[in-house]
């Protein structure tokens, strides 16, 4: 598999996978109310501001 990740086209799908992954757990996240903008961002490895624009969804 190392070799198929040197492709750019399969690297670019993997990150907009992995993103639209990181989105869907960051809305989780908000909906359940229990952590902080700031908490959420850092076990994220987000922006606060990254955060907060997904917040307004």
């Amino acid at each position: 598999m190392k070799g198929a990740l040197k492709e750019p086209g399969t690297r670019r799908v993997l990150n907009q996978g992995i993103n639209e992954t990181k989105k869907e757990i960051v809305l989780r996240m908000l909906r359940d109310g229990a952590l902080s903008v700031e908490k959420i961002a850092e076990y994220a490895g987000l922006d606060v501001a990254q955060v907060e624009q997904l917040a307004k969804l």
